[in-house]
């Protein structure tokens, strides 16, 4: 059997995670199929099975996708603001298609399962790395917390992702809600300016 070259493993295993993500933010997470997904990444389906062993696999992956670290965090107050507001462009999609996509993900997360296993890791680390950027901006002297740094990562990620669904659900722009999501953020922190 001949060897794959793992750049074009790789590439291939995001080709299929980024369907995965067209397809969950087009029909949600229960309607969306194995063959939804490899229809959309233009594969067959052994070629989905080399690197998945189910749709399960093929769903935490999505979860994953794009995920924060360390280094995408912004070290100023304005970019982290200017950052959490929008996140269109973020991992290649357009801001219905993120938007759509975490929120199936994370509704469908909430049930007990697989889903919900490997979410809570996820969900947990960027909570961490949301507040230790907090807690710097604030040791920086750029903001003065409210409440904990891991509080304050909790409520500002509350309010994003339910601005967020307030939009989708009232067939709001996304776009228009950049200003208010900033606005909001502010709220939780005391800033120079502010002080």
């Amino acid at each position: 059997m001949p060897k794959r070259d793992p750049g074009h493993m790789s590439a291939q295993r995001e080709r299929i995670v980024r369907a995965a993500i067209l397809c969950i933010a087009d029909k949600g997470v229960e309607r969306t199929t194995i063959a939804d997904i490899w229809r959309k990444a233009g594969l067959s389906a052994g070629s989905l099975y080399v690197h998945f062993a189910n749709k399960d696999d093929i769903i935490a992956a999505a979860l994953r996708f794009g995920g924060m670290t360390e280094t995408s965090l912004p070290d100023t107050w304005e970019a982290f603001v200017a950052m959490a507001s929008s996140p269109d462009g973020q991992m290649g999609f357009d801001l219905e298609t993120i938007v759509r996509n975490r929120l199936h993900l994370h509704a469908e997360s909430v049930h007990p399962g697989h889903l919900h296993e490997a979410f809570k890791p996820i969900l947990e680390q960027s909570l961490d790395l949301f507040a230790e950027q907090l807690q710097r901006l604030a040791d920086k002297g750029e903001i003065g917390l409210k409440m904990s740094a891991r509080q304050t990562a909790m409520a500002m990620s509350a309010l994003i992702d339910g601005m967020l669904w307030i939009a989708l659900a009232s067939d709001r722009p996304l776009e228009d809600l950049r200003p208010e999501i900033a606005a909001g953020l502010r709220c939780f922190v005391e800033t120079r300016a502010s002080s």
